[in-house]
């Protein structure tokens, strides 16, 4: 390969990298569902959602399982052991990467207030026994889901701001659409956001009943290939965590899904899979609502929260994160360029000498005449 065709491919790749930051996901199946296995071959875990090796999942009681290999609809599974819902604490931020990454990041407090963002990447979602079909183009029931939740939110003294724009057809590119809003809705500084959704499983993945009424189960969705997983899977746990003392039974479990999801935009960013298409609508609202009651504890608002709240984060946009990724890689494509053109480190050396001692100091007004 000659110098000139190994420069066009190290631009290519950074171009690439920049504008390809992944909005979403895998997004669903249309054609059924994977089931997860256990060791012992017993099913744990359903899911409509795309599974890839390396995914994994927090069950009811807190059993930790991860994906080992995904064979046409069944998902295999090693135990992990039992999941701790303690917090983590954020990783360091210093290093030199994580430095560049952080361009103009803006400090932020553990809580941001007393408002809460709802709103629907597949707008169409519905509930066939309440809405006669699955698929109700941008204007499914699962909007009414978010109305129940938002219901309670304001009933509990939060501020919701409930978004309703579709974002149809319900394809690889909804979560790109979506992405729009999620970033417009965090320009009100809320406390969390909550992207809902409904799964497509067989009803019995759902069915519970908590403090005596029929209710779907929730399950809380983190995108695993997110820079901010570590804080939004703080807020699962401590939702979880609430919920399994308050409301037992009611989260079906945590599951770490290969995508983004569009959390990368915030630290407590969850996707929500209120029960599924073959529950009835009524079902999904009650067990949404019960699931809007820890959410104040959870962003330490009301009562005393789950053990204790993240500390201090810094609040990274997707737009200065994709600044920071443009800045390495054009760091690092001018690197490649002076190698290629200099044909050697000395005398890459040698020039950047000559540049840092003579044109940069005439720059600043510096230079000697």
């Amino acid at each position: 390969m000659t110098r000139r065709n190994l420069l066009a491919l190290v631009l290519a790749l950074g171009v690439l990298l920049t504008v390809s930051a992944p909005a979403g996901a895998y997004n669903e199946r249309a054609d059924g569902y994977f089931s997860f296995l256990d060791p012992a071959g017993k099913v744990i875990f359903q899911t409509a959602l795309q599974v890839s090796a390396g995914d994994e999942f927090i069950a009811e009681d807190n059993s930790h399982y991860r994906v080992t290999r995904v064979d046409k609809d069944n998902a295999f599974c090693e135990y992990l052991g039992k999941a701790s819902l303690a917090v983590e604490e954020a990783p360091s931020s210093s290093s030199w990467l994580a430095s560049i990454l952080s361009v103009a990041a803006r400090p932020t407090s553990a809580v941001r207030g007393k408002t809460v963002a709802l709103y629907h990447t597949h707008s169409d979602e519905s509930y066939v026994p309440s809405d006669g079909s699955a698929s109700i183009y941008a204007n499914g029931g699962i909007f009414k889901v978010g109305n129940a939740m938002a219901a309670t939110l304001r009933r509990l003294g939060l501020n919701v701001i409930h978004n309703t724009t579709p974002h149809d057809p319900h394809d690889a590119m909804a979560y790109t659409r979506s992405r729009r809003t999620a970033a417009q809705l965090l320009r009100r500084n809320p406390a969390a956001l909550f992207d809902v959704h409904r799964d497509a499983v067989p009803r019995e993945q759902y069915v519970a009943q908590v403090k005596g009424e029929d209710v779907t189960k929730v399950t809380l969705v983190v995108g695993r290939e997110n820079p901010k997983i570590k804080a939004n899977l703080n807020f699962a746990k401590q939702l979880k965590e609430i919920n399994d003392k308050a409301n037992p039974g009611l989260i079906k479990g945590i599951f770490l899904a290969r995508g983004t999801y569009n959390q990368d935009l915030f630290d407590r960013a969850l996707l929500i899979e209120a029960g599924t298409h073959e529950n009835t609508r009524g079902a999904a609202e009650r067990g949404i609502a019960l699931f809007a009651d820890s959410v104040p504890r959870a962003i330490g608002v009301a009562g005393t929260p789950a053990r204790r709240q993240p500390g201090p984060v810094n609040q990274r946009t997707g737009s200065w994160s994709a600044l920071g990724w443009t800045l390495l890689l054009l760091i690092l494509g001018g690197a490649a360029y002076l190698y290629l053109s200099t044909g050697s480190w000395s005398e890459l050396k040698h020039k950047l000498g000559r540049f840092a001692g003579g044109e940069f100091s005439g720059l600043l007004g510096r230079k000697r005449k």
